[in-house]
């Protein structure tokens, strides 16, 4: 089986800089199978970033070389690093918080992580100030997935084992007698409001619940059909996680919604659109 190389960056698709990774990485594993996964992520948004890489990597095969290059800190000190999950997963990106969901408390395990040291493996010594998706990450990844490819996998031949890598604060969600207080982490693509507020905490509740955000109260469903056009829900979406949603509209606008922003879930007592 071809080694499978997958690609998130914030670069876009104008411009020649996902190009030039794939060229690299075609160089050094011609076998390769490369895919996008995506290249939409907004310029330096890690936390964009992140919350992709949770939606979409479970679902790749066990030895996928996920590379990741979401880099405000490129040409700095900070660590260029690989990270293997206890279910197989792999990723080669910037210190920089893109892999927090990967962690604890996200994750029973903490996951193996090497600083990319061994600069053996880039395609040059002396990587461009503000290239090292092209200089660093592409070529890592490639080395990485001919080594799973061969069988002859060991992380730490491409540099030192960390315990501290960088992760970004996710806030925690709390319990307040019948409520359930927590907020706004993510709005995706189509204006749907992903919270911290786990699908565990909406089963808890128990019997009928609402959700109040935006100042609105919305009732908890389980499908955007349950709703009509034009009307507010809130529903578990793939992520796990309790979603705040406008049935074929955008709630993020609708309700000026944006990271940050508090989010409640309680017993019902009424509800309005």
């Amino acid at each position: 089986m071809s080694a499978v190389v997958t690609l998130t960056t914030d670069f876009g698709t104008a411009d020649g800089y996902v190009g030039a990774m794939k060229g690299v990485i075609a160089f050094i594993a011609p076998d390769a199978v490369i895919h996008d996964l995506t290249h939409d992520i907004p310029p330096q948004g890690v936390r964009e970033a992140a919350f992709a890489l949770y939606s979409a990597t479970p679902f790749w095969p066990e030895g996928t070389v996920h590379c990741v290059v979401v880099d405000p800190g490129v040409g700095t000190e900070r660590r260029p690093i690989a990270v293997r999950t206890r279910e197989g997963r792999l990723f080669v990106g910037p210190d920089s918080g893109l892999f927090t969901l990967f962690c604890p408390p996200f994750v029973d395990d903490e996951p193996e992580v090497v600083e990319l040291a061994e600069r053996r493996w880039w395609r040059v010594e002396k990587p461009s100030a503000t290239f090292h998706g092209r200089d660093v990450f592409a070529p890592v990844a490639a080395h990485l997935a001919r080594a799973v490819d061969t069988g002859d996998f060991d992380l730490s031949d491409f540099g030192p084992s960390i315990d501290d890598m960088v992760c970004f604060d996710m806030p925690a969600p709390t319990e307040e007698g019948d409520a359930y207080r927590g907020e706004v982490v993510h709005v995706d693509h189509f204006g749907n409001v992903v919270t911290n507020l786990p699908e565990r905490w909406v089963r808890h509740a128990g019997g009928e619940v609402v959700v109040e955000a935006g100042g609105k109260t919305m009732p908890v469903v389980g499908t955007y059909g349950d709703v009509g056009v034009g009307e507010l829900c809130a529903l578990v979406g793939s992520s796990g996680w309790l979603e705040v949603s406008e049935r074929e509209g955008s709630a993020a606008e609708r309700l000026g919604l944006a990271a940050g922003i508090p989010v409640v879930l309680r017993k019902r007592a009424g509800v309005r659109r």
